[in-house]
């Protein structure tokens, strides 16, 4: 450690040849003008004149070349592609997951990938023509800035929940639409499909030529011979559960079945969904059926197998032992099948289907409907798991000790009527109870190691060279958020690595890191570094080895010039582009207060932020058609800049304000307030669930994080949290049918992990006043002895 110290400081020192100058200028040698220092070679001599900047030294030790994510062994098991400081079990647990691989037909694939004038139009518009062969309707509320096909990067971002529903087999209003088209002769359904707008004609007759063999479009097409519907109903089969560890087509029988009103003789599914001639409702496709994804996504499962059920067995398991109780199936979902260790869960499942492999995936080529998929993917699981919290309210309730005591002296004697309801729990990553538990973690380090020294900020580049190989032709970043997500991962290991492991800003003592996410998807960290004594940065000479906001000269580092102006340039905003998304306010301003103003040297600000060194030497450079100068740069760190090729902003932090910031942006959206009243009752409860969900937005990098299962965030040194009560004020949990003077006699003597410190304490205390009075008494007596 003391030769990592020593290390870090001489590479920080002032470079020889600048003692040399300072020397020279001393002895007359050389005179200073403008923040540069001319080297005369001759003193009678003025022709060959060397411009020397004092502080180029912030540019030393700078490494050649980028940073490059080294090429893997594909995963043993399943064959999936590995990127570096991915975990084992990444991509199939192991081995524990192994799902058949299930080839399309020759002509979708075609289409998904010919970079034919066909191909193209088809993948452009692939939502559109999903939507249009879909036996479901799709409830989403989606962001308009981002997925608007008229300007900007293309995001499918969500904003609450998504829904499918099916309807009824008659139209409501005589125009057909999903599964209702289905109904009609070929020219009739083309001409009712082709009633929407951007559809080709052959796109069209290709997808219905590849989807004429699915289980599905095989039912809803014999009910064209059946005449008029109103007295028929479908009941189709939510629980197809096949083996998907072996290659297994589903068939007509196995997924739907025709009948007709007040035919008693029917042989019905274990779940189904019945589709009704004619209904006043439409029928919710549940998150946990098995034909949610062939019956939403009929490109993706042209073949009409199942998606995702709670009784896909792990390789090794026998099928017989599937464990089916239809009855409680609400309440398995995904937690229950994590406890049995049997069963794939939802998230494992996903997480085998979006790898990586020789045999093309079809998935990964949907482009914007690859977003879509992703998105409603993760709300499915995060949904699975906000109901398994609300199932559960019920059933276990916590209230302050002091509180039921209190409810049994007023002899209220029902727990059912007692206690917080709907509540959102911090072990729900995520929540706004996790979050505010972070936060609090984050400051126990400031209160503990002091404040922070460092506030850096990573983004991800869409342009890294280990995403632009792994895209295949046609395809952009934003068509593969599963590949931007895993490189950015691989990315931040690497310099936590670089940070923490080789200290190239210094000694960390403690850390924490939180994940954001974009508007329009990329994803991006931010760092507190708290630095160990003797490399903290308490003056602003230490700001100047740390942190540059100049533009390189363009002679002298061309490469590192380069850069700059590619990542580290702000805007342009206020006047130059009055438009831009930084304008906020009225009248309207850059909210990060550029461009900045320009100073000879780095000094404190009176709100004591740092005023970085601004210099105004004349270099310009031209950034979306407007000449910027070393106002508009962002600061940064050239050694880490040039690692690893995207924008990162290294910041002096000056105070504890800077925590507040990096929780209080990580889960953005609408600042509203949902009350959910519960009838017959006279209390507004307030749902914390409901509220989560509606305020919310997800896009495809985030669902395909939070699927991927990638830490959010991480804190460094660990804190464990002590509960701190008043006496009597303690929570306890208890049950519906529990009785309240047993929940008080239960608790009255119960240790907590507080009272439990002070009693340990007491014992210590009591220990060490023995032990030295001990001692004492041995010393007293040696001395009296002597």
């Amino acid at each position: 450690m003391v030769h990592q110290e020593q290390k870090y400081k001489k590479q920080h020192e002032y470079p020889s040849f600048f003692v040399l100058l300072l020397e020279r200028a001393k002895m007359g040698m050389l005179r200073l003008r403008g923040g540069c220092t001319r080297v005369n070679a001759n003193s009678s001599t003025q022709d060959n004149i060397l411009e020397v900047d004092p502080y180029d030294f912030v540019y030393d030790g700078i490494p050649r070349q980028h940073r490059v994510l080294k090429e893997q062994n594909a995963c043993v098991h399943c064959g999936a592609k590995r990127l570096k400081f991915e975990f084992a079990t990444f991509c199939c647990m192991s081995g524990k997951t192994k799902l058949a691989y299930l080839p399309i037909p020759e002509e979708l694939h075609h289409l998904f990938t010919s970079q034919s004038e066909l191909g193209e139009m088809f993948r452009h518009n692939i939502r559109a023509y999903n939507t249009n062969f879909s036996f479901t309707s799709m409830g989403v509320n989606l962001d308009s800035t981002t997925s608007n096909m008229t300007s900007g990067v293309y995001t499918f971002r969500a904003h609450g929940g998504i829904y499918h529903k099916i309807d009824q087999l008659v139209p409501r209003d005589g125009q057909p639409r999903y599964l209702q088209l289905y109904f009609y002769d070929s020219e009739s359904e083309f001409s009712h499909r082709l009633q929407w707008p951007n559809l080709d004609r052959n796109i069209v007759e290709i997808l219905t030529h590849v989807l004429a063999t699915n289980p599905y479009v095989r039912t809803f097409r014999s009910l064209a011979e059946l005449g008029p519907l109103d007295n028929y109903r479908v009941t189709l089969n939510a629980s197809v559960e096949l083996d998907q560890r072996v290659y297994n087509r589903p068939t007509t029988s196995e997924v739907a079945g025709i009948w007709v009103e007040g035919n008693d003789n029917i042989s019905a599914y274990k779940r189904s969904i019945v589709v009704y001639g004619r209904s006043d409702y439409s029928q919710y496709i549940k998150s946990y059926f098995s034909c949610y994804d062939p019956l939403s996504y009929p490109l993706f499962f042209p073949n009409g197998e199942p998606g995702w059920h709670s009784n896909i067995q792990r390789h090794g398991a026998c099928i017989n032992q599937i464990v089916n109780d239809e009855e409680n199936i609400e309440e398995d979902l995904e937690e229950t099948n994590v406890r049995r260790g049997r069963n794939v869960s939802m998230r494992e499942y996903y997480c085998y289907k979006f790898q990586i492999r020789s045999n093309d995936n079809v998935i990964l080529l949907g482009g914007r409907l690859l977003q879509q998929f992703v998105v409603d993917v993760y709300i499915k699981i995060e949904t699975s798991r906000l109901e398994f919290c609300e199932k559960n309210q019920a059933k276990i309730r916590a209230d302050l000790y002091q509180g039921v005591v209190d409810c049994v002296n007023a002899g209220e004697v029902q727990p059912s009527r007692v206690g917080q309801r709907v509540v959102l729990p911090a072990s729900f990553i995520g929540g706004p109870r996790d979050m505010r538990q972070r936060f609090m973690d984050a400051m126990t380090l400031v209160q503990d190691d002091g404040k922070p020294d460092i506030f850096l900020t990573m983004t991800c580049n869409p342009k890294w060279p280990e995403i632009l190989r792994e895209l295949l032709s046609g395809q952009t970043a934003q068509d593969r958020p599963d590949l931007v997500t895993r490189v950015f991962r691989a990315k931040l290991e690497d310099i936590k690595k670089q940070l923490f492991q080789k200290h190239i800003l210094g000694v960390v003592g403690a850390y924490v890191y939180v994940i954001e996410f974009q508007k329009r998807g990329l994803p991006h960290a931010h760092f507190l570094l708290i630095m160990k004594p003797g490399h903290k940065m308490t003056n602003p000479d230490h700001y100047d080895k740390i942190v540059c906001a100049e533009i390189p000269d363009l002679t002298k580092y061309p490469q590192m010039h380069q850069l700059v102006v590619q990542h580290m340039m702000h805007g342009p905003c206020g006047h130059l582009r009055p438009s831009s998304p930084c304008m906020q306010g009225e009248p309207k301003k850059c909210r990060f207060r550029y461009p900045r103003q320009f100073n000879d040297q780095t000094t404190h600000a009176e709100d004591s932020y740092p005023l970085y060194r601004r210099r105004n030497n004349g270099i310009n450079v031209n950034v979306r058609g407007h000449t910027l100068d070393n106002r508009w740069v962002v600061p940064y760190n050239p050694k880490l800049l040039m690692m690893f090729n995207c924008h990162i902003n290294v910041e002096a932090c000056s105070s504890i304000t800077s925590v507040k910031y990096v929780f209080k942006y990580v889960y953005k959206g609408h600042d509203k307030q949902v009350v959910h009243v519960d009838p017959g009752e006279k209390e507004l409860v307030i749902n914390e669930i409901k509220k989560f969900q509606d305020a919310r937005y997800v896009s495809p990098p985030e669902a395909i994080w939070r699927i991927f299962s990638f830490a959010l965030s991480q804190i460094h040194p660990y804190v464990m949290a002590l509960q701190l009560h008043l006496p009597n004020k303690q929570m306890v949990r208890f049950r519906d049918d529990d009785i309240m003077t047993d929940i008080v006699d239960r608790e009255r003597d119960k240790r907590t992990m507080l009272t439990a410190f002070f009693e340990r304490n007491k014992d210590f205390y009591y220990e060490s006043v023995m032990e030295m009075k001990k001692r004492w008494t041995k010393s007293l007596f040696a001395y009296l002895m002597t």
